[in-house]
């Protein structure tokens, strides 16, 4: 089997501390006036220049009916904001649980699926290899999860580092065809032309 050492059993720890102890999924959020339910909407609210500066572009809308009053729930893209408010969804788990790996001394990259998800990679250095790690999920290496577990119709799996960026859709599908048919928003050609060039 592969070769195991404690950088690999600490990320397993590290994973399931985010997971478990540090950060917390939103779907919605308590009404900051009256602490009701809120309802998102699915029109967005404008961001402020406070939200801008942490690269939150989309703020949404959660109404509370009990108070009439909209409630906002930057979405933030900056990990240094996501450290203070420890909350989010896939977007903001993975961009957070990236920058937690790399301040531990893994290397560890951001992985973006066209079909609406996201998470890490974190290079085993015992196992010379990328280890999918989800936060949300608290697994690791499990690839398959998705397209298996989930039944998503994956198409592109771009990873994104502080060093290149890299498809690495095919370590996450055993349906290489079917997924090879979803790949039309661009020529395979251009896709490499593409990352070749953002990799130069």
């Amino acid at each position: 089997g592969a070769h195991v050492n404690e950088e690999d059993f600490l990320l397993l720890e590290l994973l399931d501390w985010f997971k478990t102890s540090f950060f917390h999924w939103v779907n919605g959020v308590p009404c900051s006036r009256c602490g009701g339910q809120t309802e998102p909407r699915s029109d967005y609210l404008l961001p402020t220049n406070e939200d801008l500066r942490w690269n939150a572009s989309r703020v949404e809308n959660h109404y509370c009916n009990q108070c009439q009053f909209s409630n906002r729930f930057p979405r933030y893209n900056n990990p240094e904001k996501l450290l203070e408010t420890r909350r989010g969804r896939c977007g903001e788990w993975a961009n957070c649980f990236t920058l937690c790996c790399r301040a531990v001394g893994f290397e560890a990259r951001y992985v973006w699926d066209y079909t609406d998800h996201v998470w890490t990679e974190v290079y085993s250095s015992s196992q010379k290899r990328w280890l999918h790690c989800d936060p949300c999920e608290n697994v690791c290496d499990k690839p398959l999860l998705y397209e298996t577990g989930w039944g998503k119709k994956l198409s592109y799996i771009i990873a994104f580092s502080k060093d290149e960026v890299v498809d690495v859709t095919w370590r996450y599908s055993c349906k290489h065809e079917e997924v090879l048919s979803r790949r039309t928003a661009l020529s395979e050609a251009t896709l490499r032309e593409t990352i070749n060039a953002l990799n130069r």
